[in-house]
């Protein structure tokens, strides 16, 4: 699993640098995106989005960490915990040293002042549902990881907040920091769970 995260991260991250690079791209799938600012998909957009924040993350993060310590799991919780803040850390600094302007506001359905690439929202969550479904370990948790991504992904876009190349090194980053991280996964011991 650790090479597939690292392979599939790396060209999603080349995909959202290349899509930057070919700025045009950007631009009209970042217009195609977007939704009108009332309707029922602007509010399923800032349902998604609020989703993928990290006053919902952190808390399903911390809560099944708190799971797994009362499990004797406790070097996993560690794991989890560590790879989420540690990757986290990263991207807010990554778009420190990039400094990539957001879309124009008057494009965007969400007031967000941050800088834009790559997308803490799709990278945060990636990270988290990732490292949750490799803790869960079955087929199951990757597919509900892989669509909640997908779907906090897109109101990003869809909302104007994100160019798609913001997105698309988002997921890669996510993904390429769990596989990284998976080394230092403990094994659980059969006995816990």
């Amino acid at each position: 699993m650790e090479r597939r995260l690292l392979v599939s991260g790396s060209l999603l991250v080349l995909a959202g640098l290349l899509l930057w690079w070919a700025a045009p791209a950007d631009l009209a799938i970042h217009h195609a995106a977007a939704l009108a600012r009332q309707g029922w998909a602007a509010r399923q957009a800032l349902w998604f989005t609020s989703l993928g924040g990290l006053l919902v993350m952190g808390p399903a993060a911390l809560l099944t960490a708190g799971w797994l310590f009362w499990r004797r799991r406790g070097g996993e919780a560690l794991w989890l915990i560590l790879t989420i803040v540690s990757g986290r850390l990263v991207v807010e600094g990554v778009k420190l040293l990039v400094q990539r302007p957001r879309p124009p506001i008057a494009d965007r359905l969400e007031l967000v002042t941050s800088w834009s690439f790559p997308s803490s929202h799709s990278a945060g969550t990636m990270m988290t549902c990732v490292a949750l479904a490799m803790l869960w370990g079955r087929p199951a948790g990757w597919v509900a990881a892989l669509l909640v991504a997908a779907a906090i992904g897109w109101s990003r876009v869809a909302l104007g907040v994100h160019w798609p190349s913001d997105v698309l090194a988002g997921w890669g980053f996510g993904m390429v920091w769990v596989g990284a991280a998976v080394r230092w996964l403990p094994r659980a011991n059969p006995r816990s769970h």
